[in-house]
């Protein structure tokens, strides 16, 4: 295994990263976090979506995790 840091992730991985919540489930905490003022980091729209969901940056992800302590 190689300890090469992904740039991107797809909304499936980040849902698996959370505990395996639905999509649906998902959805909600990021209108929640949104409404309590700190939003999850938005998807990147440069690229087309491919299957497994909207793409992330990585590192926007885990900052916002470490910034809600979910790791």
């Amino acid at each position: 295994m190689s300890n090469i840091t992904p740039v991107l992730i797809t909304r499936t991985k980040v849902q698996e990263m959370l505990g395996g919540i639905s999509r649906t489930t998902f959805y909600r905490l990021r209108k929640k976090w949104e409404n309590a003022g700190t939003p999850f980091p938005s998807p990147v729209t440069e690229i087309g979506t491919p299957k497994g969901g909207a793409l992330y940056r990585y590192e926007e992800v885990m900052g916002f995790f470490r910034k809600m302590k979910l790791l």
